[in-house]
């Protein structure tokens, strides 16, 4: 898939998010750990990383020094942020988008939206700010659609 046929499915994503009352979708990876990624974005992190995409529009990727070329390269995020410590600038960043729904590729019935480990939800409950309410539901709600359109 293209650059300009990835930045069309990642605008449908966000106009979906906008759609279902969604304020984030957020992909926690790291070594290809979640398949969606090379769906969306279709850049891949060793480190681990996180792509997050706002129902506004904005697109934001975390990820280790090693793995931002690539990233910044794709010219598909409005911001790429590189950190010494994952935790720490998954929850600046979580802190700064206040997401009220977070979308998270994990389900019970679709085996391509059901990505997220144990251990990189671990990390987004613990990164989360303290002051947070928010509550999570699975990119089942829009993705299996994209996917169909797309043919992925």
């Amino acid at each position: 898939m293209d650059k300009e046929c990835r930045d069309k499915v990642i605008r449908d994503v966000t106009k979906r998010l906008d759609q279902l009352g969604i304020d984030v979708y957020l992909i926690l990876t790291s070594e290809g750990s979640d398949p969606v990624t090379a769906f969306i974005p279709g850049v891949g992190t060793v480190g681990a990383g996180a792509f997050a995409f706002t129902k506004e529009g904005k697109r934001y990727a975390l990820s280790t020094r090693i793995d931002a070329q690539d990233i910044i390269e794709s010219g598909l995020f409005d911001e790429a942020i590189q950190y010494d410590h994952f935790e720490t600038a998954l929850r600046e960043l979580m802190h700064r988008l206040a997401p009220s729904v977070i979308a998270l590729n994990q389900s019970m019935d679709e085996p391509r939206c059901d990505g997220l480990t144990m251990g990189r939800r671990l990390w987004l409950d613990a990164a989360m700010p303290k002051d947070s309410i928010y509550r999570t539901v699975s990119s089942e709600t829009f993705l299996p659609e994209l996917f169909s359109r797309y043919g992925a």
